[in-house]
């Protein structure tokens, strides 16, 4: 007996792995023990992931096809190797029983009687079932555990993973408190509690006290950012699936009233409770921005009491600085920045071509699978068409019976793999026109809407504008300073040397967010000889 083997994986990853060498593997064993010679092997390489196609499939119902009579064994791993759903498995298994070919499963019960056809009709349409059932009892022993007040996870740094897994043991212990982290990460929540410290100033601190050190990498101001967010610490444990919060068993770094007050820091609106100093006081919203032109720390806020009313002023309390407690009125620094901003703000030609490219690279971008749905579809409606014409052929006698066969089980063969394509092909849409229409009006009047917020928003738009502050000098206002993303493109923005081309900077990112970068050749700006570009 001849057969043929078809394996098949459905991403990158497990190509570069071992799964089509085990599946090959274990088939050829199948194959010996029962006796079937392997005249032909056929491999989708992951294909299926990158283009929605299944070249070596087709490839494969060719062979049978041309080999009709000489080919008795379609050999797979398993059913779901072979189609994902019951309607594509039993289209393609009519094709193999008109080409004379039994379907071998190498880990299935499956044949051609009675029973076995009934076994593989119900693997067949139980595949995606199981699969849930699966992914439900794992989801209810997990919820089970949080429950339980254990976090079945590894925990985030300052804890040790209890090492029941690598015992062959299910996790029955709260992990328990790193003595290396544990000090360093409650050191640093204390630390932003005080309300002097932005998140980037944490993040020094913590390399500072050795923590970089230990992970083996810098500490960044996202580390610190996640780590306040993690109600962990508290000894709080969220229930992905219920949304509960479940007390648990491990020792809290924190209490629950501190780690409430680290997020009323974070949203900045926890001014009271941690005093005066706080930096995200809202009559004061340049703290967080707003650097001192001396020691470049940066400049606090606070309330002077004159003799019949108190008087805003922004000012260094760094003890080493030269400008310490040398105040500058509010009102004189906050309309510098007003003048700031308005120098910044990216210009209308530059909007225009941003928001023209963004769309222009977006839909270029998304377009390549829905693109690819639809020359299935239209390939299926030409086949279609080809099958019609075949069958008239043969009521016109125009082809003889063994013409009429080798042309429509052809043609079926293509049929079968492009619906099987066509159902793969999904595209996730997105409409940017009115976001970007809200953006570009936004940055054309950044020093407006900075007028506009409440004061309590301010820290975080600044944000967008100086990701890490801009110095300010008495008497002489702000200085230059790093701008984000876009506002950087504005500043470096040169009409004359624009060149249109195709944008490799800003592309969709899973998802379905954009994910803005600056790189060469972003069809944005382009650089004149001799000088630096993006």
């Amino acid at each position: 007996m001849k057969g043929i083997v078809y394996t098949r994986v459905s991403s990158d990853e497990q190509v570069k792995g071992t799964s089509l060498e085990s599946q090959e593997e274990q088939c050829r064993r199948y194959c010996e023990q029962k006796g079937i010679e392997v005249v032909g092997l056929f491999r989708d390489e992951g294909e299926s992931a990158k283009t929605i196609k299944r070249t070596e499939f087709l490839r494969a119902l060719e062979f049978l096809r041309v080999n009709k009579g000489k080919i008795e064994a379609f050999v797979v791993l398993r059913l779901d190797r072979f189609a994902r759903n019951a309607e594509d498995h039993f289209a393609v298994r009519k094709i193999l029983t008109d080409y004379g070919v039994a379907l071998h499963s190498v880990t299935e019960p499956i044949g051609a009687g009675p029973a076995e056809k009934f076994i593989e009709t119900v693997l067949a349409g139980a595949a995606e079932f199981e699969n849930a059932i699966r992914r439900q009892r794992c989801i209810d022993g997990l919820s089970k555990k949080v429950e339980q007040g254990i976090w079945p996870w590894f925990p985030p740094i300052g804890y040790r993973c209890s090492q029941f897994k690598k015992q062959g043991l299910r996790k029955i212990a709260p992990d328990p408190q790193d003595l290396e982290t544990a000090p360093l990460i409650k050191r640093a929540f204390k630390e932003y509690l005080t309300g002097l410290y932005p998140l980037k100033a944490i993040a020094e601190k913590l390399d500072e006290w050795g923590l970089g050190k230990i992970r083996g990498r810098p500490t960044n101001w996202q580390f610190v950012d996640r780590m306040l967010q993690n109600p962990f610490y508290a000894g709080i444990l969220p229930n992905p699936w219920t949304k509960k919060e479940i007390k648990g068993l491990h020792e809290a770094l924190i209490s629950e009233e501190e780690f409430g007050r680290v997020q009323l820091i974070r949203q900045g609106r926890g001014y009271g409770l941690v005093g005066k100093r706080l930096r995200e006081h809202p009559d004061f919203p340049l703290r967080k921005t707003a650097l001192c032109g001396g020691c470049r720390m940066p400049l606090t806020g606070a309330w002077t009491r004159g003799r019949s009313k108190k008087y805003p002023y922004y000012r260094c309390y760094n003890p080493k600085c030269s400008l310490r407690e040398l105040g500058i009125p509010k009102k004189t620094i906050e309309e510098d920045f007003i003048a700031c901003l308005e120098k910044v703000a990216p210009r209308k030609e530059f909007l225009e071509r941003l928001k023209n490219k963004v769309i222009k690279i977006w839909q270029e971008k998304s377009k390549i699978y829905a693109d690819e749905a639809e020359k299935h579809k239209k390939r299926l409606a030409l086949l279609e068409g080809k099958r019609k014409k075949i069958f008239e052929m043969r009521e016109d006698s125009s082809y003889s019976k063994e013409e009429f066969l080798e042309r429509k089980e052809a043609v079926d063969n293509e049929i079968a793999v492009e619906k099987i394509s066509m159902s793969e092909a999904r595209i996730e849409q997105l409409n940017l026109e009115s976001l970007l229409s809200f953006t570009e009006q936004f940055l054309e009047a950044v020093a407006r809407w900075w007028q506009d917020i409440p004061d309590i928003l301010k820290p975080r738009f600044q944000k967008l504008v100086f990701p890490e502050g801009v110095l300010y000098k008495r008497g002489e206002g702000f200085g230059t300073a790093k701008l984000g993303l876009l506002f950087e493109l504005s500043q470096r923005f040169d009409a004359k040397n624009y060149i249109d081309v195709a944008g490799a900077g800003i592309a969709p990112a899973p998802g379905g967010s954009l994910a803005p970068s600056v790189s060469e050749g972003n069809g944005l700006y382009h650089a004149p000889e001799g000088s630096s570009s993006l």
